[in-house]
């Protein structure tokens, strides 16, 4: 079968192969990137200069006021200033932070639990300690300065800004909950916004509310009802179904009857209220108006928000319930201009206690299926931002989401992103907590995570990989949405992993989006391709998955959809739809793709993803870079791995305005796994978490043979460098024509180990 875009050579016996891995420790505590050194990115970040107010355009991206012609993109740091990480900086450590965010290339922050850290330890409801609401205003006022923007949310705890708490992690007032029914909660939400948001920053002489720089606010951070009552439910959540019931059928027997005996006996809307389904419940008519029940009554919370938000004086943008994947969930956002999401691969079960379990999973055999599901859950004509997402410590595969991630965000034209969370550290031995080593979630003490940013900084934020060349609208209707689906509903794979392949975006039914949008639709269920101003749509060949689907829809209950969603239907529906792309003329006949051989390649020829061998390429003019599990040689394009000794990615980056190909400094990404210093697992495959370990943060030691083809191969010279940027060892280099070859080998670096290599023109 043809690659163009690589080739993979089988390498049984590769002559750098160890056994064992070999732990290696950093040796320089600061992580401060030096100002001119191959690691400033402050080319790509903004000069100081006003900042205009961001708004929602009519094709779907982030623009300024003043530009509304200029689709804007960002590279959000999520910044984890909090009671456990040492609260908010002083004002000059906030200086430092903010030229250190300026020099990594992002043009936006984010802060989390804001309320959080400005009332820890206060024993009054909004006596918010003056000193970290004075830091609080400070590090927002020198971002404004700089040009960056901030996004925030309105309230991220489930314990609100009530006072006299201990253990604030727990969540003690539902606050997240009681906000969509009791009136309490719902003045203390208001309250919230007017103390923490809504008073004058002496720095800056606005309000938060009035400031241009703050470019969105989730009015609730992760506040979808399925998420927040998964754990059961209040008496009064309950009431308020109930007198939802009433009103929509009447009264129990009306009820009954509609609910075809599902309601259980001692269950009515007088007494005792129909009881909600449990979270992984499959879809049932109880199940259906549960979710209808919840949207009406997210439409309605954020309705009276957003009122009072207007009322307050804030003009920008606002969105919310940004971490559930259902179709309902994605309908209850729908209400906003601006679509934002949340999704993680491989989340610890305890966080960093012992016996707390993570997967040891690798992301691209699953297809990226959690990358595809946030493809999903962009709404076309809508901004859409991913504040958190991740490939959580101590995953080993967490380099794949290095490229993966800003290069799949880069193809579907997503407007923000942010690896979550505590993007930006000084220094290992900074004054605070959970700085001294990697923990889950924290990015600036993890090199691998750092070499997510690098590259999100390139293929994301510069643009190297290219936005898709085609957009497929998934139209969806109620029926899909409250009767086929449950809780943990989603949009099928089959359509989802057409995000490998070209840009893919949600539309309603009963709301089109504009034609001008995407170029064509595919539905759940049907895998014919409706072409944007064709009439008629192109079919597939008839196939088993078609003849099941029409076997789905003439089953009567749950037992269609049950149908519907064997995982061997799903592969043969997907193998339809890029049989209908390729016949649509949406895919050229050279494209790799072959989902039933675990290939995807992008349809700008940029991107292959091979699942069944746990890979991905990307070839781009200005960077290339691959992710493998088992060692072979590969051939991109002018980068070329000839042999390694373990799991690696491996990725160059011109980083002076020139392709690859005559570029005179280029950067070269090295990432294999990093852990803590005595860090232990209970079990073998190192899933089940013993020991979290100390300081200082050890490297995997990995070498790995490039060859780098470029014009000024005569005087190309190639330096490790470390985790700031600074120059150390000099490697050696073999010179061919217009070509190197050189061996990085991290154990060897007199520096100690590095994921950072400089290649430089010297003449």
């Amino acid at each position: 079968m043809k690659r163009l875009l690589c080739t993979w050579l089988l390498a049984s016996a590769l002559p750098l192969a160890h056994a064992e891995p070999v732990w290696l420790p950093l040796r320089d505590p600061s992580l401060m990137i030096q100002p001119g050194s191959i690691l400033d990115f402050s080319a790509l970040a903004p000069g100081a200069a006003p900042l205009a107010q961001l708004q929602a355009d009519g094709g779907g991206h982030l623009v300024r006021q003043d530009e509304p012609g200029k689709p804007r993109r960002f590279l959000m740091a999520s910044l984890g200033f909090s009671a456990a990480t040492g609260y908010f900086p002083d004002h000059a450590a906030a200086e430092r932070y903010v030229q250190q965010i300026r020099l990594r290339g992002y043009n936006m922050i984010r802060l989390d639990f804001v309320e959080d850290t400005l009332i820890q330890g206060r024993s009054a409801d909004f006596d918010f300690n003056p000193e970290q609401l004075d830091r609080f205003h400070y590090l927002l006022a020198a971002l404004k300065r700089e040009g960056i923007y901030f996004m925030l949310n309105g309230l991220s705890s489930d314990n609100g800004a009530y006072g006299n708490l201990q253990k604030r992690w727990e969540n003690q007032r539902q606050a997240k909950l009681r906000v969509y029914y009791d009136p309490e909660a719902q003045q203390h939400w208001k309250k919230l916004i007017d103390r923490m948001l809504g008073t004058v920053n002496p720095y800056t002489k606005l309000s938060t509310l009035a400031d241009p720089a703050l470019a969105g606010l989730i009015v609730v951070n992760e506040g979808g009802l399925e998420f927040v009552n998964r754990g059961g439910s209040t008496p009064e959540l309950k009431q308020a179904f109930a007198a939802w019931l009433k009103q929509k059928y009447g009264g129990t027997a009306q009820l009954a009857k509609a609910w075809n005996g599902e309601l259980k006996a001692g269950e009515n809307l007088d007494g005792s209220p129909p009881a909600f389904p449990k979270t992984d419940a499959w879809t049932s008519r109880r199940m259906a108006d549960t979710q209808r029940f919840y949207v009406e009554l997210e439409k309605s919370t954020s309705a009276w928000m957003t009122q009072y938000l207007r009322r307050a004086g804030y003009k920008g943008l606002i969105t919310a319930y940004n971490n559930w994947l259902s179709p309902a969930a994605h309908l209850a956002r729908a209400q906003y201009d601006w679509i934002d999401l949340h999704n993680y691969f491989s989340e610890p079960t305890g966080f960093v206690s012992s016996g707390s379990k993570i997967s040891q999973d690798s992301m691209l055999a699953g297809g990226a299926k959690y990358i595809v599901e946030l493809a999903a859950g962009q709404q076309l004509g809508k901004p859409y931002t991913v504040s958190e997402f991740g490939q959580v410590f101590w995953n080993k595969y967490r380099r794949e989401s290095s490229l993966a991630l800003p290069a799949y965000a880069a193809l579907q034209g997503w407007d923000v992103i942010a690896q979550h969370g505590g993007a930006l550290v000084l220094s290992y031995a900074e004054a605070g907590g959970r700085k001294d080593r990697i923990y889950p979630f924290m990015v600036a003490t993890d090199p691998v995570n750092r070499a997510t940013e690098t590259l999100a900084a390139l293929l994301y934020l510069r643009g190297d990989v290219a936005e898709a060349r085609n957009t497929v609208a998934i139209p969806l209707d109620p029926g899909f949405i409250y009767d086929d689906n449950a809780f943990y509903g989603n949009i099928p794979p089959d359509l989802s992993r057409l995000a490998l392949v070209s840009r893919i975006g949600l539309e309603w039914r009963e709301q089109p989006v504009a034609r001008g949008l995407y170029t064509a639709q595919s539905a759940p269920g049907d895998t014919a391709l409706k072409l944007s101003g064709k009439p008629a749509p192109v079919t597939p060949d008839p196939g088993l998955a078609s003849q099941a689907a029409k076997l789905a829809s003439s089953v009567a209950g749950p037992l269609a959809g049950r149908i519907d969603r064997l995982p061997q239907l799903a592969q043969r529906r997907l193998d339809e739809r890029v049989q209908t792309l390729r016949k649509g003329g949406l895919l050229s006949r050279d494209n790799d793709t072959d989902p039933g051989a675990g290939l995807y390649q992008s349809d700008t020829g940029q991107l292959l993803l091979d699942s069944t061998r746990r890979r991905m390429t990307v070839i781009t003019p200005k960077t290339e870079g691959v992710v493998f599990d088992v060692p072979e040689a590969v051939s991109l394009n002018k980068l070329s791995v000839s042999d390694a000794d373990g799991p690696a990615l491996v990725a160059v980056a011109a980083m002076d305005q020139q392709p690859l190909a005559s570029s005179k400094r280029m950067l070269v990404v090295l990432a294999s796994d990093a852990r803590n210093t005595n860090m232990r697992f209970s079990d073998a495959a190192e899933t089940t978490l013993a020991d979290l370990g100390t300081g200082p943060v050890q490297i995997e030691a990995r070498r790995v043979r490039l060859k780098l083809q470029n014009s000024h191969a005569a005087t190309l010279r190639v330096y490790a460098v470390n985790l700031r940027g600074q120059r150390g060892d000099l490697i050696a280099v073999q010179r061919s024509g217009d070509s190197i070859s050189f061996l990085l080998d991290t154990a060897a670096l007199k520096q100690g180990p590095t994921t950072y290599f400089e290649v430089t023109a010297e003449e």
